[in-house]
Order: structure tokens, then C-alpha cells, then sequence
């Protein structure tokens, strides 16, 4: 019982004592503040590319939307280029698949039988065009349609690096996938491609 008031006694008065040693407090807070101050750094970096990915996304797909005759390889990869030149500093090695797709079937929104067909794909970097089978993954992407409509399906895909990857921040690669619809004409046909609008 003693040992018990002893002890009792002990813990309450290194609970109530306010002295301390400026280096011990010191050498236990560092770490953590430096940790909290790059960590912030790099958040902010990768958050900040990640927006930045996105607006140039976007931007890619209203450019492609607005075109008023058919569209050519060249004008795609020049796109790829805008794309890298708008995520400089932001990532690397940034590319870009655009793909046409039309609704010839079952095209309302409670169907998930419609018939998506893909019209055309051009990538660039280190995509693959898209094929026909790999169209039922992004199905769920492609909004309502009318019948024989057609919209675009804009992905880009870029990488991050950062100099500090160990605070805990799993940022690698911005990929973004844009759904637009032409806003002149009823398809935007592909030069050079067999996709049955030209």
C-alpha cells in the first residue's frame, strides 16, 4: 500500500512538474515538424498537378468538340502537345486517346444492353488506340444518347514525380476521362479512318 502512495505520488508530480530541457523537447518536435512541413509541400504539389491535369483535360475536349469538319492525326498528336506543354512542370510524359463513339441501339438510360459502336481512336505516348471490346468498359462513362448520336471520350493520362515520396502521398498518375458531345456537327469523322461519317 505504501508502494502504491509512493508511486501515486511519483506520477503526480511529473505530471504537475513544468520544467523541462529546450534540446530533449526539441530533438522529440523536429522530426515531426519537418515531416509536417514537406508532407504539406507535397500535398499541395500533387493537388495542384492534379487540378491542373484535369482544366487540361477539359480544354483538350472542348477544343476536339468544336471542330466543324473532320479532324487529321496531325491535329490529334498537335493536341498531345498542348496537352504536355499545358501539364509542364506539373508531370511528364503526358498522352492523350480520343475516341469517337455513336449509339446505334437501345440507346436510353435503364438499358444496359445499348449498343455502343466505336467510330474511330487515335492515341498518343504510350496509349494503344481503344478497341471495340475495351468500349464496354467505359459504357458507364458515356451518358443518355439519342439514337445514331455521337460523343467523344477524351483520356489523359500523366505521370507525377516528386523528389520527397515518403510523406505518405500516393499521387503517381493523373488519369482523366472526358465525355463531350460535338457541338457542330452530328460526328466528328477521323481522316483517314474507316468510321462510315465521311
Amino acid at each position: 500500500m505504501v508502494l502504491f502512495h509512493l508511486l501515486r505520488n511519483r506520477i503526480t508530480e511529473f505530471a504537475r512538474d513544468e520544467r523541462a530541457s529546450l534540446v530533449a523537447e526539441a530533438v522529440l518536435i523536429l522530426p515531426a515538424l519537418v515531416w509536417w512541413y514537406v508532407g504539406s509541400m507535397v500535398f499541395f504539389q500533387g493537388y495542384q498537378a492534379r487540378n491542373v491535369n484535369m482544366k487540361a483535360a477539359y480544354t483538350i475536349s472542348d477544343m476536339i468538340s468544336r471542330q466543324n469538319a473532320q479532324i487529321t492525326p496531325a491535329t490529334l498528336n498537335g493536341l498531345g502537345n498542348v496537352f504536355k506543354y499545358l501539364v509542364a512542370g506539373k508531370g511528364n510524359d503526358g498522352r492523350i486517346r480520343v475516341t469517337s463513339v455513336q449509339c446505334t441501339a437501345e440507346c436510353t438510360l435503364d438499358n444496359p444492353s445499348r449498343e455502343l459502336t466505336l467510330l474511330w481512336s487515335h492515341s498518343t505516348g504510350t496509349y494503344t488506340d481503344m478497341t471495340q471490346a475495351e468500349l464496354a468498359d467505359y459504357a458507364k462513362y458515356i451518358p443518355v444518347m439519342a439514337a445514331l448520336d455521337t460523343v467523344i471520350i477524351v483520356e489523359t493520362r500523366s505521370d507525377f514525380q516528386t523528389n520527397w515520396d515518403k510523406v505518405g502521398l500516393d499521387l503517381d498518375r493523373f488519369e482523366n476521362i472526358v465525355v463531350t458531345r460535338p457541338r457542330f456537327m452530328p460526328s466528328i469523322p477521323l481522316a483517314g479512318s474507316d468510321d462510315g461519317t465521311s
